[in-house]
């Protein structure tokens, strides 16, 4: 199944005619992650990282384009114990694959929402002994909504809003995040 999704991914990327209005290229930017913990616990946002590959597939008309990609994106957040006053900083690292439909109607500026596979890849917490990250529900599904804008056919920003309104590891919930990206084409 695996190697059937690339031959079929591959085969979009450089086959068809409208692979003239194909854009890729590379990522990298900072996010705001905020969430949700059970129990006499506040939280607090943390700032992270995402960087990766984009693809913008063409659909028929060429205003709208499948987006997908392939980043890896933190999502941290800090929690405070109401009645001790005790801290715990949760690192939370995943693969995540945008699965969303893109508008462009101009060259220069795109809107698209869909959701996120994300798929945890690695996970810890620091800050009190008894700390463990437990029970971590991956992959889970984010909505995410966006926008692109390039400068030039080769720089641009690309700005996105992502929530996950579930579990996302005992005792952590309801994930949301924005955050700013630099884009590099290389189409």
């Amino acid at each position: 199944m695996k190697k059937y999704f690339l031959r079929v991914l591959a085969l979009l990327i450089v086959g068809g005619p409208a692979q003239a209005a194909l854009d890729y290229g590379l990522e990298l930017g900072v996010r705001q992650q905020n969430g949700d913990a059970y129990g006499p616990v506040s939280t607090n946002s943390r700032t992270g990282f995402q960087g990766g590959a984009f693809v913008h597939i063409p659909l028929e008309g060429n205003v709208a384009h499948f987006r997908t990609g392939l980043l890896y994106t933190q999502r941290p957040l800090q929690t405070q114990s109401d009645s001790t006053g005790t801290e715990i900083d949760w690192n939370l690292d995943y693969l995540d694959i945008p699965i969303a439909v893109l508008f462009k109607p101009h060259e220069k500026f795109g809107v698209y929402f869909g959701f996120i596979a994300s798929i945890n890849i690695s996970n810890s917490c620091s800050g009190d002994p008894a700390c463990d990250v437990d029970s971590v529900d991956t992959p889970t599904f984010p909505l995410v909504f966006g926008a692109t804008y390039k400068f030039n056919p080769t720089w641009g920003l690309h700005f996105y809003i992502d929530a996950n309104n579930a579990v996302v590891a005992r005792g952590l919930a309801d994930y949301k995040s924005v955050g700013l990206n630099a884009m590099i084409s290389l189409d």
